[in-house]
């Protein structure tokens, strides 16, 4: 019974247990804080890309006749394709965007709200980039879907 009672008493080993409970705790919130910070990357990357694509879009309209060949192309009319060549050609490190999660719509109206011809000077194009974070934690296996639109007026 005293070498129970011995055994129960001692204090032999109590720094290690007390270390890989804080530990844990401690490299939780550090990967958490990681995982995080790649979510707040991706939003700001989806967000970018809406907005760079509408840019893309709105200088590549009315006045240009013919179609655009390459992303980098200039003096011609952007279609869909092209705006999605183009944010897929942005330096997009750590990110797996794809031309389906692209949406490119040239709007038939305004800012105003008056109707106009498609392409026109004055008239609108939406661009909505979709993109499935997956962050990497444990027993987490859904993915939260980021999403931006950008609308601009086109210039030319």
């Amino acid at each position: 019974m005293r070498r129970v009672k011995k055994l129960v008493c001692q204090e032999d080993g109590a720094e290690l247990v007390e270390f890989a409970a804080a530990a844990t705790i401690f490299l939780t919130l550090i990967f958490g804080i990681i995982e995080f910070s790649l979510g707040l990357y991706a939003d700001n990357f989806v967000a970018t890309a809406a907005q760079q694509g509408t840019r893309y879009a709105m200088v590549r309209g009315s006045d240009w006749t013919s179609a655009c060949a390459t992303a980098s192309s200039f003096d011609c009319q952007a279609t869909a394709a092209n705006v999605q060549s183009y944010i897929l050609s942005q330096a997009h490190p750590g990110l797996n965007l794809t031309a389906s999660n692209i949406t490119v719509t040239w709007l038939t109206t305004t800012a105003s709200g008056s109707t106009c011809v498609q392409y026109a000077q004055g008239c609108q194009v939406e661009v909505t980039v979709n993109y499935p974070f997956q962050p990497n934690i444990p027993f987490f296996t859904s993915s939260i879907q980021l999403s931006s639109t950008s609308i601009e007026t086109i210039q030319n």
